[in-house]
């Protein structure tokens, strides 16, 4: 019959998960399998996924300057959007031939229902532009990068295409497949070439001609015949396919009935749209394909799959002819994910290792269980709806920052377990009770680690898919190695753990035996000393701290330990963005972009005479347009390079030479740099001038520019376009003439009249009449355009019309319903703390002076470092209520208001802790070592919290004088408080060694925890008794009615 002293022990869940080990194992494998199980399912990707924020609306208007789509058509949308709720930013584009706008909502507000306002709000507009197109308004889709592949050889551009739409619609085709974008240089077009004096000789204009083709070109419908065995369809099917085909219709018949065909009247040209192409891929011919995915689909399974067909594939190409996959965005992925497994194995290795040392090796394994249960629990939840966690670079960060603290629970109770069973024997009563001593501040602590967290979950902006993440991770693994280390781990520690006294020793417990003895022999010699005299010089040590807190935060102040946001990663495919004058020839581009191409090949060259190697593993050049074209680079494996991605696009920089015409130059060398499109640091313009606005602006841009440390300066601004004005004269109007029929004729000769569209090859190809190229080419030939009137009469487009040059701007940036003008810049990675502090005195002095001298201009301030800086403030705004919320929690456990402000003095000495962890490795903090100190101070608080409930129950529940009950639970937490943090910085010690490129992001959050919690330690140690020595001090001075009002009961 059990005592009834002991009764107690044996009831309750844990003692029942203890009595009942098959429970507590299948409780484990049901985990356990769930979570391999599960794990096969989760989706991969490259980063979470951001919320969709954003509207877009696009309405083509041919023809139209930028000025003109600005008054016809955005002014109008900005006044249709005025009253519509949920829009937190309106930006419009207004392009030649086009309008676009960006519209970002609030939170809070439902995408799809502003989504419905907006397109209602659009149809509304009843005096759009005649010629303007159907307005486009969609939501923003978000598409995950999985693959590039390039196709180049030894073909000709004709060639390429042709194979490429083979490839492409391949792609498309295969299972999975869902987004294939094709590069496949220029569009095909059947172009009609008519000769200003065959027109004059034939009396025909462009719309006559185009109808003709039309009349004579095509399939259609000729009815039905009904009979006995049924219904036969008629057709007659006569489309034109090829220049042949279209040379042989006919378009008028002389008086002499001689019919006259197109290919008497014109040149019929079967090629590309009248552009220039230059895609080169390693110096050859190349098409390209970007392969993605949608949000639901994981980039590792695309991949995959592409993979495979790429290596299909090539077996069936022409020889010289090669199909590759170049930029793999899974190596990312699949590099993080090897690097979390194997910092896991040899971390957990280490602190088996360590645990043996203190534990017996069946307690040191099973309290390392914990590290698979918990992960295991986190995968197998991570899916679901309500959480929606997807395996991600993010995702993972979470996995190895909660390694150094996953088994901190077990630790304490599987310590508490041992300490018991080698006063009272090994038992279920001892084992149960040793769980239950520290069961509630455990508890406690670990969920006082989660409200630390919980921040991240409510963080806005572009970072929040990400800081979410990371937080659902850590606070599913922390709520599973809760589980584990109430339910699952007493079971083993009863079950399958041996008494502590065995009939034969081994070498390992003689060891464990001698430290066990060197250990006592410190907590009751030495160790005692040393307390009671920082006991008896606790105001002393108390001050000595604050010194130490004072000194930390002087560093930080002075720039000693520096902070850079978000930290530069070097990127493994730099590229090189230009763009020309918008009134550019595309033959300038081209020499432009063949300029650049020479110097990233001539630096190449001369890195491996210095070097004996260089950087590149392949080269794609690609113009883009008539005015923009980007090069971008592959570079070879990080240990094989000579020198780094910064020093690269450094000599990049300082060998190109300078480029009529070229209006931005940007070297994008940051792997968030590629992500994030704008710069690190940004300042916009606003007025209702564009004069002063432009002249605040580019006196703010020539500053900058002299600023050092600062690249890649561009702006908003596209300057360039030159713009044909046509001025009717009194005698247009007197014939009977509008612009609107003047613009549409010069339009047919120079852009051209589509006279139809030809489904060939899967591909949709346009048939355009217009003037041939000798007659495009001057302002001669405009001024000779010839203008139909009635009854077919022609005359020039001077006798009716002054025709004269006007410099425009290419593109109207306006900006919640005024004009904008952005400039954008990037901080040098080697001294980032510097320039951003000379940019922001730059800021103070100029931006007065020119609010000043243009007083209808505003200034706001932009960049991603601006970004980020809210978002921490956001989150450290959010961090304070969930401290105010702990020491509520806090407060109630030890029903105490002063004795959570002793447990909580631990945090801000754990971040002193991480910065000169930072400043001893020679490292600056980032955005990325904040993760580690949330993670660190809740960590300290844990071990405060279980060290002071133990001096309150010594002095409640035995009456010990508040130093011997002090000196005691000391002595009882010792053991575990060193092998928290030693486990916890030891387990961290392979992310901190990682010497990769792709661990410059984990690293900082392994240093910040390590650093963090070591010093910590210290404090649990030392600081918490001094300070609870002086809140007892405080309660005999102040007396026991004011002891009762902050209080100080020990009736717990």
């Amino acid at each position: 019959m059990i005592p009834a002293k002991d009764r107690s022990s044996q009831t309750g869940i844990i003692a029942w998960f203890v009595k009942n080990p098959i429970a507590a194992n299948l409780l484990m494998l049901m985990i356990l399998a769930g979570g391999w199980l599960t794990a096969g399912t989760i989706n991969k990707q490259l980063f979470p996924q951001p919320t969709v924020d954003e509207i877009g609306i696009d309405i083509a208007y041919p023809g139209a300057s930028a000025k003109e789509v600005e008054l016809g058509i955005a002014l109008k949308v900005e006044d249709a959007l005025g009253p519509v709720q949920g829009i937190q930013q309106i930006v419009t584009f207004s392009n030649r031939d086009d309008f676009s706008a960006q519209l970002k909502l609030a939170q809070g507000h439902d995408p799809q229902a502003v989504l419905n306002e907006v397109k209602n709000s659009i149809d509304a507009i009843s005096s759009l532009p005649e010629n303007a197109e159907k307005p486009v308004v969609q939501l923003y889709k978000h598409q995950q990068q999985a693959m590039y592949v390039s196709l180049y050889g030894d073909l000709s551009q004709h060639q390429l295409k042709r194979l490429g739409n083979t490839i492409y619609e391949e792609l498309r085709a295969l299972p999975s497949i869902s987004i294939v974008r094709f590069s496949g240089g220029l569009d095909y077009e059947i172009s009609v070439e008519i000769d200003k004096g065959k027109l004059r000789e034939y009396q025909l204009s462009f719309q006559e001609v185009a109808e003709a083709i039309r009349r004579y070109s095509g399939n259609m419908a000729a009815g039905q015949v009904r009979s006995k065995e049924g219904v036969v369809s008629l057709r007659i099917e006569n489309q034109a396919y090829t220049a042949r085909d279209f040379n042989h219709i006919p378009i008028v018949s002389v008086d002499d009935g001689t019919r006259v065909l197109l290919q008497d009247i014109a040149q019929v040209n079967d090629g590309f749209v009248d552009e220039i192409q230059y895609s080169r891929f390693n110096g050859k011919n190349a098409v390209s394909f970007f392969i993605g995915a949608n949000e639901q689909q994981s980039i590792a399974d695309v991949a995959e799959i592409v993979r495979d067909y790429v290596e299909q594939k090539s077996a069936d190409l022409p020889e010289g002819v090669v199909l590759q996959g170049w930029i793999d965005f899974t190596y990312y992925l699949e590099d993080r994910l090897q690097t979390m497994l194997d910092n896991i194995k040899w971390g957990a290795l280490l602190v088996f290792v360590l645990l043996g040392l203190f534990l017996q090796m069946r307690l040191a394994f099973w309290v390392m269980m914990g590290l698979p249960v918990s992960f295991m629990g986190a995968l197998l939840l991570m899916p679901t709806n309500w959480i929606d966690v997807t395996l991600n670079v993010s995702s993972l960060f979470g996995f190895i920052l909660v390694l150094g603290i996953v088994v901190d629970d077990a630790i304490v109770i599987s310590e508490s377990v041992h300490s018991r069973v080698r006063k009272h024997g090994h038992s279920l009563d001892s084992v149960v009770a040793g769980v239950k001593t520290v069961a509630l501040p455990v508890t406690v602590g670990v969920v006082t680690t989660i409200i630390v967290f919980v921040p991240m979950l409510f963080m806005s902006g572009g970072d929040a898919s990400a800081s979410k993440a990371i937080a659902w991770v850590v606070i599913l693994c922390l709520l599973f190695s809760l589980v584990e280390s109430k339910w699952i781990l007493p079971a083993h520690l009863y079950h399958f753990c041996p008494p502590v006294k065995t009939a034969k020793s081994s070498p390992l417990d003689n060891l464990r035996a001698a430290i066990d003895t060197r250990i006592e022999r410190f907590l009751a010699g030495r160790f005692v000393r040393l307390l009671h005299g920082a006991m008896a010089w606790r105001y002393v040590i108390i001050a000595a701290f604050i010194s130490i807190l004072l000194f930390g935060i002087g560093l930080v102040l002075a720039g000693v330990i520096k902070y850079v946001g978000i930290p530069k990663i070097p990127h493994d495919y730099p590229k090189i963005e230009i763009a020309m004058a918008k009134n550019s020839a595309p033959e300038a581009t081209l020499n432009a972009l063949q300029q650049i191409e020479s110097v990233v090949y001539q630096v190449e060259s001369r890195l491996k005479q210095e070097y004996g190697r260089g950087m590149l593993a392949d080269l794609y050049v690609n113009m883009l347009s008539r005015s923009e074209a980007e090069l971008t680079a592959k570079l070879v494996e990080p240990e094989d390079r000579p020198i780094d991605t910064f020093a690269l696009s450094s000599r990049w920089r300082g060998a190109l030479p300078d480029i009529p015409g070229l209006q931005k130059l940007v070297i994008v060398d940051d792997a968030f740099g590629l992500e994030q499109g704008e710069g690190d640091i940004g300042i916009s313009f606003e007025s209702g001038n564009f004069a002063e606005l432009e002249q605040a602006a580019e006196e703010f841009k020539r500053a900058l520019k002299g600023l050092p440390g600062i690249s890649n300066i561009t702006d908003s601004r596209q300057h360039g376009s030159r713009d044909v004005k046509i001025v009717l004269k009194p005698l247009a109007y007197n014939l009977g003439l509008s612009h609107a029929l003047v613009a549409e004729q010069v339009n047919y000769g120079f852009y051209g009249l589509e006279a139809q569209r030809v489904i060939r090859d899967g591909e949709e190809i346009r048939v355009m009449i217009r003037y041939p190229e000798y007659q495009r080419q001057t302002f001669a030939h405009i001024e000779d355009t010839l203008i139909t009137l009635g009854e077919g009469v022609e005359i020039p487009l001077s006798a009716v019309a002054d025709v004269y040059y006007e410099d425009s701007l290419a593109e109207i940036r306006r900006e919640n319903g005024k004009l904008d003008i952005s400039i954008w810049g990037d901080i040098d990675s080697r001294d980032g703390s510097e320039v951003e502090a000379r940019f922001e005195r730059l800021v103070d002095q100029l931006i007065p002076d020119i609010l000043a001298k243009y007083p209808s201009v505003a200034v706001e301030s932009g960049g991603r470092i601006i970004e980020q800086e809210k978002n921490q403030q956001r989150l450290l705004r959010n961090y304070l209520l969930c401290c105010l919320l702990i020491f509520s929690l806090i407060a109630i456990l030890m029903k105490s208001y002063l004795q959570p402000f002793i447990i909580m003095s631990a945090i801000p000495f754990s971040v002193i802790g991480a910065g000169l962890g930072h400043l001893l490795l020679g490292m600056n903090l980032s955005s990325f070592s904040v993760f580690g100190i949330i993670a660190a101070s809740g960590v300290c608080i844990n071990d405060a919290l279980v060290l002071v409930d133990f001096i309150n129950r010594a002095r409640r529940e035995r009456g010990l004088s508040i130093g011997d009950a002090i000196v005691e639970s000391i002595q009882q937490r010792f053991r575990a408080v060193i092998l928290t943090s030693i486990t916890t910085f030891v387990g961290l010690i392979p992310i901190m060694a990682e010497s990769s490129l792709q661990a410059k992001l984990v690293v900082p959050m392994a240093v910040s925890l390590a650093f963090g919690v070591l010093f910590a330690t210290l404090i649990t140690l030392v600081l918490v008794p001094c300070l609870y020595f002086v809140a007892d001090d405080m309660k005999k001075a102040m007396g026991k009615s004011s002891a009762l009002l902050l209080g100080w009961s020990f009736r717990l």
